[in-house]
C-alpha cells in the first residue's frame, strides 16, 4: 500500500512540473539565476530528459556568462532535439559572448534556413551585429535591411544599421537611421551621442554641439556627450571652452590618459606651456601614451629646450619604434642645436626602415645643403 501511495505523490510531482518550468523561468526574468537553477535541477531529478530544464540551466548560466558551461547544456538540449529553436539561439548567444563568430553566424544561418524561421528579426538582427564585428558590412546590411522589411521600426536594427555605415565612414547614411530613431525616442541618449558623433565626423561641429547638449541635459556626466562637446570645440579651435569640457570628464574619470593629453594638447595649443606639460606629465604617469609624448615634445621644442625634446623623442622611440612623426620631430630637434649631422642621421634611420615622404625628403636635402655649405 505505501508503495503505491510513494508511486501516486511520485506522478503528483511529475505533473506539476510545467508550473515549475514556470517557476524557473520567472525567476530568470528577476535575475535570480541561482534559485531558477535549483528549480530546473528539481525538474531534472524527476525527468532527467526534459527539455525545458535543460534550456532553462543553459540560459541561467548564459546570462551569468558562465558560457562553456551553458555551452554544455544546450548541446545536451540539442542530443534530444536537434532543431530546437531555443537551444539554438542559446548556443549562438554563447559562441558570439566568447567572440567565436563563425560558430555563432554557422547556428544563427541554420536556424535561418528553416522556413518559418527565415524572417525572424532577432536573429536576423543578431547577424547584422556579429557580420559588422567581424567588419564584414556588406552581410551586415544584408541582414539589417532584411529584417527591416519585417519591422521597419525595429530600435536594434536601425541602430545596426546607423553602427554599420558610421564604421564605414558613410556619414550621411548613418544620420539617417538615428534621426529615424530620433523620431521614436527623442530622449535616447545613445541615439543622441551616435547622432551627434556622425556630425563630428563631418565637421559640422555647431550642429553635433547642439545634440550633445540635449544629451547632457538628460545625463549631465554622460561620458560620450562630454567628449563629443569637448572635441568639438577642439574641432573649431575654441581650445579654452574644450578643456572646460575635458575637465568635466576627469571629474568622472581622473586617470583617463587620453583625457590628461587632450588637456595638454588644448593649453599647448593656449601657449600655457607649464600647464600643457603638467598634464602631459600626469598621462604618462598614468600609463604609455604616444601622443603624450609627442606634445611634450612639441612644448619643449616651442621653449627651445631641444635637448630635453630630444631625451622624450628617444624615450617614445624605445617604447614605440620610430614612426614619419618622430623622425621630423627629433631632427629638426638637431637642427634646432645646430647639429647637422645627427639630424641627418635621424632621417636615414628612418629611411632605411622604410619610413620616408616627400616631408622628410625635403628635410633632408636642406640639411645635405647646410652641411655642403659648412664644409666650404
Amino acid at each position: 500500500m505505501s508503495s503505491k501511495k510513494s508511486h501516486h505523490n511520485h506522478d503528483k510531482i511529475k505533473a506539476n512540473i510545467p508550473e515549475m518550468s514556470k517557476s524557473g523561468y520567472n525567476l530568470i526574468k528577476f535575475h535570480r539565476y541561482k534559485d531558477a537553477k535549483e528549480v530546473f535541477q528539481q525538474i531534472l531529478d524527476l525527468d532527467e530528459k526534459n527539455i525545458y530544464a535543460i534550456v532553462g540551466l543553459g540560459d541561467a548560466e548564459r546570462l551569468e556568462k558562465n558560457f562553456d558551461t551553458a555551452i554544455g547544456h544546450y548541446n545536451r538540449a540539442l542530443l534530444i532535439d536537434p532543431d530546437n529553436k531555443f537551444a539554438l539561439i542559446g548556443l549562438a548567444d554563447c559562441y558570439r559572448g566568447l567572440r567565436r563568430y563563425d560558430e555563432a553566424i554557422e547556428i544563427w544561418e541554420k536556424y535561418l534556413s528553416y522556413s518559418e524561421n527565415e524572417f525572424d528579426v532577432a536573429i536576423l538582427s543578431r547577424l547584422g551585429d556579429t557580420y559588422r564585428k567581424k567588419k564584414k558590412y556588406e552581410k551586415a546590411l544584408f541582414y539589417y535591411n532584411k529584417a527591416l522589411t519585417v519591422d521597419d521600426k525595429n530600435p536594434y536594427v536601425l541602430s545596426g544599421l546607423g553602427l554599420t555605415y558610421f564604421d564605414m565612414e558613410k556619414y550621411d547614411r548613418s544620420v539617417e537611421y538615428w534621426e529615424k530613431l530620433r523620431e521614436i525616442n527623442p530622449e535616447d541618449i545613445k541615439v543622441l551621442t551616435n547622432l551627434g558623433n556622425c556630425y563630428r565626423k563631418q565637421k559640422r561641429y555647431n550642429d553635433a554641439i547642439v545634440i550633445f547638449y540635449r544629451a547632457l541635459k538628460l545625463d549631465e556626466n554622460n561620458f560620450y556627450a562630454l567628449y563629443g562637446v569637448a572635441d568639438c570645440y577642439r574641432g573649431l579651435k575654441d581650445y579654452r571652452k574644450a578643456a572646460e569640457y575635458w575637465k568635466k570628464i576627469l571629474e568622472i574619470d581622473p586617470d583617463n590618459k587620453k583625457i590628461l593629453t587632450r588637456l595638454g594638447d588644448s593649453y599647448r595649443n593656449l601657449q600655457e606651456f607649464e600647464t600643457a606639460k603638467s598634464y602631459y606629465k600626469k598621462a604618462i604617469e598614468k600609463d604609455f601614451d604616444y601622443y603624450a609624448f609627442i606634445g611634450l615634445a612639441m612644448v619643449e621644442m616651442h621653449e627651445k629646450n631641444f635637448k630635453a625634446a630630444i631625451e622624450n623623442l628617444n624615450q617614445l622611440k624605445h617604447m614605440s619604434g620610430i614612426n614619419y612623426k618622430i623622425a621630423k620631430l627629433e631632427s629638426e630637434c638637431y637642427i634646432g642645436i645646430n647639429d647637422y649631422q645627427n639630424a641627418l642621421k635621424v632621417l636615414n634611420e628612418a629611411a632605411t626602415k622604410g619610413i620616408i615622404n616627400e616631408e622628410l625628403k625635403t628635410l633632408a636635402k636642406n640639411i645635405k645643403q647646410k652641411l655642403h655649405h659648412r664644409s666650404y
